[in-house]
């Protein structure tokens, strides 16, 4: 690869990390802040400062809205897919991608959609 390519994978890289944040704040700020952290949305400036708190996330998951539950089953997935995926488990809908963003507004399925074009993994307890 030559030097052109690394500096533009790495301008790529650091602009999808920027991208992935900004999408994950505000897919936090819309499922509720109190559920991810140790950070804020605010004052974040790495998605590992806002990573998904499995006690409060479950305290609440079912008596969520359909929506909410499929949304936030979504964003779990990018944090732990293993997670996510017990999560749509409990959920009434298809098991797949289609079946977790089919019934949500625009601004749900737009964040998710900006989450997975930006997504890079995310190692739980990164």
């Amino acid at each position: 690869m030559s030097k052109d390519n690394v500096l533009n994978v790495m301008e790529q890289t650091e602009k999808k990390h920027a991208l992935f944040l900004a999408a994950w704040k505000r897919g936090v700020a819309y499922l509720g802040p109190e559920l991810f952290g140790p950070g804020s949305p605010d004052t974040a400036q790495d998605k590992n400062e806002l990573r998904p708190l499995p006690q409060a996330v479950e305290a609440i998951f079912s008596g969520e809205s359909g929506g909410e539950e499929q949304f936030m089953a979504a964003m779990v997935s990018f944090y732990d897919p293993a997670w996510g995926e017990e999560l749509a488990a409990r959920i009434d809908c298809h098991k797949s991608v289609c079946g977790l963003t089919y019934n949500l507004d625009h601004q749900c399925t737009e964040i998710l959609g900006e989450l997975l074009l930006n997504y890079e993994g995310w190692k739980v307890g990164e």
